[in-house]
């Protein structure tokens, strides 16, 4: 029973750590791709910005998880995966409006893009986070 309890316990922890593996590996690459995309943006670097939304997209892919993002929140937030949710579609559908704007040379509109992503970043950090 005792050995039961401990392996029991034992897989919660690797669960739990595992996830957390997760969301600190995809908050950290979409990091390092918004630093590459603004800093593209500053240096009229064209090659720096898609790099930076190739990251943003492969961080983004590993927070969509629902189950992830459920294991990763405490249990006070546990209510709040559906914005979680919402922000990973928000990025997704940005990173692929700033790219087609990069495309076409509107980098206007591709600017723009970038700082919606930002903003949904922000609104789901103070939300989920309570800053």
């Amino acid at each position: 029973m005792r050995l039961g309890k401990l392996l029991l316990l034992s897989a919660l922890i690797v669960t739990l750590s595992n996830a957390q593996d997760i969301m600190q590996k995809s908050m950290a690459t979409m990091e390092k791709g918004m630093s590459q995309i603004q800093q593209g943006f500053l240096n009229n670097n064209i090659k720096l910005i898609d790099n930076g939304t190739k990251l943003v997209k492969k961080g983004n892919k590993l927070f969509s998880n629902k189950e992830i993002i459920e294991k990763y929140l405490p249990a006070n937030k546990k209510h709040m995966i559906n914005v979680a949710e919402y922000t990973a579609k928000r990025i997704s559908l940005d990173i692929t409006v700033l790219q087609l704007n990069l495309e076409n040379k509107a980098f206007l509109n591709a600017a723009n893009a970038y700082s919606d992503i930002l903003n949904a970043c922000s609104r789901c950090h103070s939300i989920v986070r309570n800053w």
